[in-house]
Formats: C-alpha cells, sequence, structure tokens
C-alpha cells in the first residue's frame, strides 16, 4: 500500500494550514487508491515523523513524499533529503521516494497570469 506526503513548509496562520488542507483533499480525489497525508517541515503540525507513523499505522509498504514547494531552497535540498534518510534507516523495509518541487512549470506562470487578467478586470 502506498501512502502520499504532502509536505508543506508550514505556517502560525490556521487561514493557510486550511488552505494546504483544501489542497490534500483535491489530491486525495484524484488518488483513490493512495493514503493521502499532510506534513508540515515546521510551525504546524503535522509533522514529517508524525505523518509517517500515521502511513505505517495504515499499513504503508511505500511512502512518495510530495514537496508543495516552487523552489529548490534549503528545505528541498538539505532538510527534507536528511529527514527522509533518517526514515529509510528507522524503517529499512519501508521504500521512500522523493517526488520534486513544483519548480518552473509553465502552469505556475498560466495561473500567475490569471491572476494579473483578474485585476485587469476590477
Amino acid at each position: 500500500m502506498r501512502a502520499l506526503i504532502v509536505l508543506g513548509h508550514g505556517s502560525r496562520s490556521a487561514d493557510a494550514t486550511a488552505q494546504f488542507l483544501q489542497v490534500i483533499d483535491q489530491l486525495r480525489a484524484r488518488r483513490p487508491g493512495d493514503a493521502v497525508l499532510p506534513a508540515f517541515m515546521e510551525l504546524a503540525a503535522p509533522t514529517v515523523p508524525d505523518a509517517v507513523a500515521e502511513a505505517l499505522r495504515l499499513g504503508a509498504t511505500e511512502l512518495v513524499v510530495v514537496p508543495c514547494f516552487l523552489f529548490q531552497g534549503n528545505h528541498i535540498k538539505r532538510d527534507i533529503p536528511e529527514l527522509l534518510d533518517k526514515v529509510r534507516t528507522e524503517h529499512p523495509g519501508l521504500v521512500v521516494r522523493y517526488a520534486k518541487p513544483i519548480g518552473p512549470d509553465p502552469r505556475v506562470a498560466e495561473i500567475l497570469n490569471e491572476r494579473v487578467e483578474a485585476v485587469e478586470h476590477e
């Protein structure tokens, strides 16, 4: 069984956390065969270890960690790989994969363009 851990930065803002959880629900609707779990790097819960524990409780044998980050900053390049190395060490039978961040995807530019057009028409 596969679990997807969608990893956000985290915020002290309850509104920001709620919006992130909306994205989780949207992905969950698209991935009915997978457990889709949220996790945050800091400032909010659940943490990555919490999400891993939940995935294991659900019977996951494979984790796909999907960062909900735009670009490759320190969390993407250093912090998350270190966390995942620790998970692999603690759970040697668990397959752990790490997806790429969103990055310079043309769909991001399209969303930004839509936002500009919306302001132009106000």
